[in-house]
């Protein structure tokens, strides 16, 4: 793996010449400036020396940090005087974890670049005494210095699908050595702890845990629809929530909401896009079908909603008389169903649930 680790810093090194324009762009926009930053290694907390163990969980996005709330609150009550280090690589992910993981974590930072310096600026002013992993977000440079350190690695709430099998078989002279890497992964399910050694993973390191996800406090929001909520009338139309959509499914929500309306003329809908930057090209959707909308964002709750706002959508899950799951429509592998189910509302999804199959 040494070899490929060089190799491996040649070629980013290189390709940085190319899109060191891109970055410095990125870091005269006010809105990306501090992120940068912080990922190539400034602007990263100074953490307390007496408070001991740190612990550093990292969750690429939203579903990730979702995922680890309950790791997160078991932490804190096993082990109260940890210094609980919460990082994630997206915005949203960001945004998701400042709403919902504060009282838990002691700080929250953003993922560094997978680049020698800032890697290793990172582990070496953090110092973390164990990082965990949750599910998915594999850089050659981190796990190769955490190894270097000694440092623990966990992978918790891991999933390898046959369909995920395949690509990482293509690559498995990389993605072997990087999850043998781990002290320990625990996985979801029997077959992915098949699939895990089905591409080479020691056995002693694969544990079946079960889904964290399993373990999530239902929405705090009431499920009594005469209670209002988000501005909602004491009594609505039946609603229907359409949760993490992606490009090519909500056309056909839209339509499928269109012909109901015929025979439910009260009838609502929230749409929450998977990727709240693309609300714009469903108001194109709704406009052209004739159709009008308003934005969770800017105060909207009744008629056609897009929920474009983050940490909200279990909440909205508890309102809904019928939930339908993003993803399954098209070839993305589907999302949680485990978000509205606790509700206790019907839950559709489609033929592409590979990921929770």
């Amino acid at each position: 793996m040494r070899f490929f680790i060089l190799l491996y810093n040649i070629i980013t090194t290189l390709l940085l010449i190319p899109l060191s324009p891109i970055l410095l762009i990125w870091a005269l926009n006010p809105k990306y400036r501090g992120r940068i930053r912080q990922r190539l290694g400034y602007t990263l907390p100074r953490l307390d020396k007496n408070r001991k163990p740190r612990i550093w969980v990292h969750a690429l996005s939203v579903g990730e940090a979702a995922s680890s709330l309950p790791l997160l609150t078991a932490i804190r009550r096993q082990i109260p005087d940890a210094c609980l280090i919460f990082s994630t690589t997206t915005r949203g992910g960001t945004a998701y974890a400042a709403a919902r993981t504060a009282p838990m974590v002691d700080h929250l930072i953003s993922f560094p670049f997978d680049l020698f310096r800032p890697v290793n600026k990172y582990i070496s002013r953090l110092a973390p005494d164990i990082f965990i992993l949750i599910e998915t977000d594999l850089w050659p440079n981190f796990i190769w210095q955490l190894k270097c350190r000694n440092i623990p690695m966990i992978l918790a709430n891991g999933r390898l699908t046959a369909h995920s099998l395949k690509g990482y078989k293509r690559a498995a002279f990389l993605f072997r050595p990087l999850f043998n890497s781990f002290t320990a992964i625990g996985v979801q399910m029997a077959s992915d702890a098949a699939n895990m050694r089905r591409l080479g993973v020691e056995s002693g390191r694969i544990i079946t845990a079960g889904n964290l996800k399993y373990d999530l406090p239902p929405s705090p929001v009431a499920q009594n629809r005469k209670q209002p909520i988000f501005n909602r009338p004491a009594v609505g139309g039946p609603l229907l929530v359409a949760g993490s959509t992606h490009e090519g499914e909500e056309e056909i929500i839209l339509r499928a909401y269109k012909k109901l309306r015929k025979d439910f003329p009260a009838l609502e809908l929230i749409i929450a896009p998977r990727d709240i930057e693309r609300r714009e090209t469903v108001e194109r959707l709704i406009k052209n079908m004739n159709l009008t909308s308003s934005r969770r964002s800017e105060g909207g709750s009744t008629g056609l909603v897009i929920l474009d706002t983050l940490g909200e959508l279990s909440a909205v899950y508890a309102l809904a008389d019928i939930a339908f799951v993003g993803g399954s429509l098209v070839a993305q592998g589907g999302h949680s169903p485990l978000e509205p189910a606790p509700h206790g509302i019907p839950t559709l999804f489609c033929p592409h649930m590979d990921d929770f199959a």
